[in-house]
């Protein structure tokens, strides 16, 4: 499957590094660089799959009080990953949710309004781990 959204200009990481660049984590702009990386949940192709999952851990490790405003940026992106319905994706995709559950203070609850539109998809695969 061919890359779904990113074309080689939305990576940051070849802005910082092809570009002879260096910024720190903390100094991107979160509301941008956040959702573009979930949005390469969908992902599975090298080195798509690669940057998406590491820029993610990344942001998510450094991002501190910038996450929480973000959320709601990101649940497209987690949808449209889930609803791919690869069992890769999906685990992948529960993956990150732990990791930005775990990132921040009060990001728990920030996503509870998103359940709905988020959780259905976990339905269909919570049988899978037993096949």
């Amino acid at each position: 499957m061919a890359h779904c959204c990113w074309t080689e200009e939305d990576f940051p990481v070849q802005k910082l590094y092809i570009g002879m660049r260096e910024v720190e984590i903390e100094k991107l702009d979160y509301h941008h660089y956040l959702p573009l990386f979930f949005d390469g949940l969908c992902e599975m192709q090298f080195p798509y799959e690669f940057f998406a999952r590491q820029g993610i851990h990344d942001m998510l490790e450094h991002g501190g009080n910038k996450i929480l405003p973000v959320i709601p940026q990101l649940i497209m992106p987690i949808k449209n990953a889930l609803n791919l319905r690869n069992q890769q994706v999906i685990c992948i995709t529960l993956k990150v949710l732990q990791h930005l559950v775990l990132s921040a203070d009060m990001v728990g609850e920030a996503l509870v309004p998103y359940y709905r539109q988020i959780l259905p998809i976990f339905n269909i695969f919570k049988n899978k781990n037993g096949e």
